[in-house]
């Protein structure tokens, strides 16, 4: 009845079809692993080494800011994106929290931006930037920061700033250094 008749299937180039298929599959899953792999590690190390706890240099802070009671609070924030490097890095933020002594280092702060603070003004915030500096040189790497802020209405003024091996605020000049 069919006058067309299929041929069967020639099993030399089947088997040579399904070892390519096979060798194919087995390059791309090799490839796409290695690649999973590789960016695996890369994240972890980023992340391991740009997310120190830095415990010790947070105790001395709130020993230094909390002798008189709660005074500060310290935030420790991972892997920030800013102005003040081009890598991720940590931020430790110290958080003026007490109203009393806000309003005096606003005082101060503003005084001495205007050239017109007292040598106990000046002494003030020389004193909060000088522990901040001396904390910093304890940090891991030149990223880091460590930040003493207070809020002024809904935004955060900073006082200090210091990496491990510079000020990113100049600090204050006093007669009494």
């Amino acid at each position: 009845m069919h006058t067309k008749y299929r041929e069967p299937i020639n099993k030399k180039y089947l088997i040579i079809s399904i070892i390519g298929v096979i060798v194919f599959a087995a390059l791309l899953s090799f490839f796409t692993l290695k690649n999973t792999n590789t960016k695996t590690t890369n994240n972890n190390l980023r992340t391991t080494q740009s997310t120190p706890e830095y415990k010790s240099i947070r105790k001395n802070l709130n020993q230094k800011f909390n002798q008189n009671g709660r005074v500060v609070d310290i935030k420790v924030d991972h892997n920030i994106n800013d102005q003040t490097s081009k890598y991720p890095h940590t931020v430790i933020v110290i958080l003026l929290t007490d109203k009393q002594t806000q309003k005096y280092l606003k005082t101060s702060y503003e005084n001495i931006q205007n050239n017109q603070a007292t040598e106990d003004q000046k002494n003030y915030v020389y004193a909060i930037q000088k522990i901040v500096s001396q904390q910093a040189k304890k940090l891991d790497n030149n990223y880091d920061v460590i930040q003493f802020v207070y809020k002024d209405g809904k935004k955060y003024v900073p006082v200090a700033s210091s990496q491990k091996n510079k000020s990113l605020i100049k600090p204050v000049k006093s007669s009494k250094k």
